[in-house]
C-alpha cells in the first residue's frame, strides 16, 4: 500500500464502506477531513492496486450514479449486486 498519507487516509476510509452499501466520493472527501478533496479522493481510489481488499467498487457519485471503475462500470455494478445478495 503505497501512497501519500491523504491517499492512504481514502484507502482506510474505503474499508469501512460494508460490503453491499455505497458512499459518494464527497462523503469519502468529508470524512477524510478534506470536504473540498473530491477530486484527489477520486484520484486516490483510481491508484487503489488491490481492488477487492479495499473496495473501490463501493464509491459512486453524489447523484446516486456509478461512475469511474478501472474493471468498467459493467463490473462495478455486478460487483455491488454480487455483495448485496449476501449482505446481511
Amino acid at each position: 500500500m503505497h501512497g501519500s498519507p491523504f491517499t492512504r487516509s481514502v484507502w482506510d476510509e474505503l474499508m469501512t464502506i460494508p460490503p453491499g452499501t455505497t458512499r459518494s466520493y464527497s462523503a469519502i472527501a468529508a470524512s477524510a477531513g478534506r470536504p473540498t478533496a473530491v477530486r484527489a479522493v477520486a484520484r486516490a481510489n483510481g491508484a487503489n492496486q488491490i481492488a477487492i481488499v479495499i473496495p473501490c467498487h463501493r464509491v459512486i457519485g453524489a447523484d446516486g450514479s456509478l461512475t469511474g471503475y478501472g474493471g468498467g462500470l459493467w463490473r462495478k455494478e455486478w460487483l455491488l449486486r454480487h455483495e448485496r445478495k449476501f449482505a446481511a
